[in-house]
Formats: C-alpha cells, sequence, structure tokens
C-alpha cells in the first residue's frame, strides 16, 4: 500500500517540520493543504513539497471561521473537502497531523491491516507535554491515558465526504449544538462519516503535543496530568499490548522533543 497523506496546517511551525520529516519513508506521497499562516509554516510546507515533489502544497484560498463563519467556505469541513479533492477517487488515505510526531516503522505497519477497500484503521495517541522540568501524559475525564477518538484514519477514498458539526464549548466541553443552540461559545467543526466499513485499531505509532500550539498553551491547566513514573505504575501494564512500553520513557520523549527546536 503507498497511502497519501492528508494533511492540514495553520501555524505549527514548532512541530510542523519533524512531523513532516518524521512520516517518511513510511509514506512517500500527500496533500498539505495550509490556510492562514503567519509563522512561518508556509515557507516549511513549500520547502518540503520542494525536497519532496511527490507531496503537493495547497493553499486555501479563504480564511477559516470556526465561530460565526460568513459562508460555507470559511467553514472548516469545506477546506477539509477542498484539500481532499485533490487525492485520486479509491486510492488510500491516511489523515496526518502535524502536531504529532511519527514512528515511521509502526506506521509502515499499519499499511498492511487492510484487506480491502472497506476496511478502516484508526490511529490512537497519547497526549504529552513538559513543564515543571519533567514529562506528563494527560489524562481525560473517563481515565484514559490512550485515546482513540476515530479521527485519525487510513482509509480509501471512497465517496469520503467531511460534513460541518456544531460544538458547544463552554466550559471546555465537546458537546454538540444545533444552529438554535443559544450558547455564545458554538464552534463550526468538521466530521468525516462514513458507512459499512469495517474498523481496526492499532498500537500506538506517534506522539502527540498539542499544546505546543499557542492557542492551546493557556489550557494546559484545565486538563489532569499524570507523570511517567505514575503512568508506568498504575496504567502500563492495563494497555501494554497496545502501546511498546519504550514508547513512554523520558530518555524516548526528551529524544523526540528536541527535534522540535
Amino acid at each position: 500500500m503507498n497511502p497519501w497523506a492528508f494533511i492540514r496546517v495553520k501555524n505549527e511551525v514548532i512541530t510542523l517540520k519533524a512531523s513532516l520529516e518524521s512520516i517518511l519513508p513510511a509514506i512517500q506521497r500527500g496533500v498539505i493543504g495550509y490556510n492562514d499562516c503567519t509563522d512561518g509554516s508556509e515557507e516549511i510546507i513549500l520547502e518540503f513539497c520542494k525536497q519532496y515533489p511527490s507531496f503537493i502544497p495547497i493553499k486555501y484560498p479563504y480564511e477559516i471561521q470556526i465561530q460565526n463563519p460568513k459562508s460555507e467556505e470559511n467553514k472548516l469541513y469545506s477546506y477539509y473537502n477542498y484539500v481532499a479533492s485533490f487525492i485520486p477517487k479509491d486510492e488510500w488515505l491516511i489523515k496526518i497531523d502535524v502536531d504529532h510526531i511519527y514512528d515511521a516503522k509502526k506506521l509502515y505497519k499499519s499499511f498492511y491491516i487492510p484487506k480491502n477497500k472497506y476496511d478502516v484503521v484508526s490511529y490512537s495517541r497519547v497526549d504529552i507535554h513538559y513543564f515543571n522540568d519533567n514529562f506528563f501524559l494527560c489524562k481525560d475525564n473517563n481515565g484514559n491515558i490512550l485515546k482513540e477518538p476515530g479521527d485519525c484514519l487510513l482509509i480509501n477514498n471512497y465517496n469520503l465526504k467531511w460534513k460541518e458539526v456544531l460544538i458547544d464549548r463552554i466550559n471546555n466541553n465537546w458537546k454538540k449544538a444545533t444552529k438554535q443552540s443559544f450558547s455564545s461559545n458554538i464552534h463550526s467543526l468538521e466530521q468525516l462519516k462514513y458507512k459499512h466499513r469495517i474498523l481496526f485499531h492499532t498500537e500506538l505509532n506517534n506522539y502527540h503535543f498539542p499544546f505546543l500550539k499557542k492557542h492551546r498553551a493557556q489550557d494546559i491547566y484545565k486538563y489532569n496530568w499524570i507523570s511517567i513514573e505514575e503512568f508506568k505504575k498504575f496504567y502500563l501494564q492495563n494497555i501494554n499490548h497496545k502501546i511498546e512500553p519504550s514508547m513512554i520513557s523520558k530518555e524516548t520523549l526528551k529524544k523526540i522533543f528536541l527535534t522540535l527546536f
């Protein structure tokens, strides 16, 4: 399998270069959509695509407005569909987020999971941040360290369309809303809906640093964090079949983290 990377970027200069380089050589082609970049991300994308011409840079011609979008073109789902339209139909695509650093060997291994065009591979993640001179892992409201949200997928580009989903982000929640909702914090986001597919999960193959994005930095203390030591003592034994223990070590994370700076 030789899937197309499906990448979208906005102001992610800290992790962008390291993320793109980490998917090589597992992924050898793709589309890199970007919009409203003011931090040097566009220049990194263009240089990467110049060095690897099988990756196509795609500048979205509209501003993305998460709240109170002026038109359909300003909505996130339209942006996703526009970038995905450059991937040939019936080819495989993999959604790559550039605040992740990938283990190319484990990523490539996952390409052997699908046996037919209706199979879908869902990638898990662990949210990581460095502060107070140590690495910490984010624990969600259900007590999960390993998350499988189902948004990062390896999927065949057959009848794929992203649709708008309205989310009420008040109090940092992710509750679905409607156009009739009266909350002042409604976000217009995107959701890929697919039918008649068989879903597979795989081992952890990436490192996620979501709070290096400037717009998320202020949210760090809204979440529950545990140390690597706590994780190994209380959590790892229950999910060690999904996480290779050496991936979540101070030495490994430090090595990965240093590639960002």
